[in-house]
C-alpha cells in the first residue's frame, strides 16, 4: 500500500471532504498523521518482535592511522547493534566497546564521532555496521512505508484516524480502537517469527552452556 492508498482510506475514516469549506482536517494534516502513525507504529513493532527483522547493515570504511571517524548522516541518532571489521572475512569479527578507550576496540568521542585507541587502526578497515534504520518520510504518493511488512499496512491509517479525531478533541469510536489493538497484535506477531518461519519458538543463548566450557 503506497502513501496514496493510505491517504485514500484514512480519509474514508474520516469522512474527508476536500470541497467543504468546513473540513476539520485539511490534506496536509491527514499527511502529517500518516507520517506520525508510521513512525509509532514502527517503533512499537520494534520493540514487541524480533530485532532481527529490523536491522539494516551499512559498510563503513575507516581510513589507517586515523584515531576518530565521524558517522555518516544514515547512522547518526541510529540505534546500533553491533560493528563488525570484516576487512579480511565476511562476516569478520565484531568489535568491542568501552566507556573510555582504556579496553577493547572503540569508544564514543561523542554521540556522532568513534575513536579507535589514540592513533587509529595500522591500516585501512571495512567496518560492517547493524542498526535500526529511522523511517523515511512519506512525501510522494508512490512512496512506501517499508518498515511495516506490506501485508499490514492497515495499522497506519486506523492508527492516523485515530490520532487525528484525538487532536480534533474528538474522541475516535470505540471500534476504531479494538480494531487498531487487533492490526497492532498481528504484526507484532508477525515480526516476533524467525526468518525463515519454522514452527519452532526461536531462543537466544545469553549464557554459554557450562558444558561447552569444560575441557
Amino acid at each position: 500500500m503506497d502513501f496514496l492508498e493510505i491517504q485514500t482510506e484514512t480519509k474514508e475514516l474520516l469522512n474527508f471532504n476536500s470541497s467543504q469549506t468546513d473540513q476539520d482536517f485539511t490534506l496536509v494534516h491527514v499527511k502529517s498523521a500518516i507520517n506520525r502513525a508510521y513512525r509509532r507504529e514502527y517503533v512499537r513493532a520494534r520493540q514487541e518482535g524480533s530485532r532481527r527483522y529490523f536491522i539494516s547493515t551499512t559498510d563503513v570504511t575507516w581510513p589507517s592511522s586515523t584515531a576518530t571517524l565521524g558517522l555518516p548522516s544514515r547512522l547518526q541518532g541510529a540505534q546500533i547493534v553491533r560493528v563488525c571489521d570484516i576487512t579480511d572475512s565476511n562476516p569478520g569479527s565484531e568489535l568491542v566497546f568501552s566507556d573510555y578507550g582504556n579496553v577493547g576496540d572503540l569508544f564514543w568521542l561523542n554521540r556522532n564521532t568513534l575513536q579507535w585507541g589514540t592513533t587509529g587502526p595500522g591500516s585501512s578497515k571495512t567496518l560492517r555496521f547493524e542498526y535500526f534504520p529511522s523511517i523515511t518520510k512519506l512525501v510522494q504518493d508512490e512512496d512506501l512505508p517499508d518498515l511495516i511488512p506490506s501485508e499490514h499496512h492497515d495499522i497506519i491509517f486506523w492508527s492516523a484516524a485515530i490520532d487525528l479525531r484525538n487532536r480534533a478533541d474528538e474522541m475516535a469510536p470505540q471500534a476504531w480502537m479494538f480494531e487498531r489493538e487487533s492490526l497492532r497484535m498481528d504484526l507484532w506477531k508477525e515480526v516476533s517469527k524467525n526468518r525463515p518461519h519454522t514452527d519452532t519458538i526461536g531462543i537466544t543463548t545469553t549464557y554459554p552452556d557450562l558444558a561447552d566450557l569444560i575441557y
